[in-house]
């Protein structure tokens, strides 16, 4: 059974999957520079990624196939070639980087915020210990093991 928390995961694997299939489609003849720029542009917008703090590893290991196979298939790569060579080759973030990104953007901003309703959530232990700053220390705090 899909818990409730994996269903938006799974509506923005969709969606990018639509996006993709679209951008293939439509742009496979551009150069690599407008295909990189269109894949900036509708790629990497994830919608609410910030705030996922449950799911499946599973789950969220499709979307990152899904982001993965969207770059190679619309750059003409083989599925089996790197996914790592491709986005740094290309300069475009692949989705760890998006969502950190995402994670330190809406982090700075409630960190900064001076609105008292904020102010209040950010000061409660819900907030300080809660699932969501949990999963967000741990995107943007990865631990080097070794």
């Amino acid at each position: 059974m899909i818990s409730t928390y994996d269903d938006d995961i799974i509506k923005q694997t969709t969606k990018l999957l639509v996006v993709g299939n679209t951008l293939q489609r439509k742009f496979s003849y551009c150069s690599r520079e407008v295909k990189m720029e269109l894949f900036r542009s509708h790629c990497y917008s994830i919608y609410c990624n910030s705030l996922w703090s449950r799911y499946k590893v599973t789950t969220m290991n499709r979307l990152k196939v899904c982001h993965n196979d969207i770059l190679k298939r619309f750059l003409g790569l083989p599925r089996w070639c790197s996914s790592s060579l491709a986005f740094a080759m290309n300069g475009v973030n692949n989705l760890d980087v998006i969502r950190r990104h995402s994670v330190f953007s809406l982090r700075s901003r409630v960190e900064l915020s001076t609105n008292s309703i904020i102010t209040s959530v950010r000061q409660s232990s819900a907030y300080v210990c809660g699932p969501i700053q949990q999963r967000w220390l741990g995107l943007l705090f990865v631990q080097n093991v070794g």
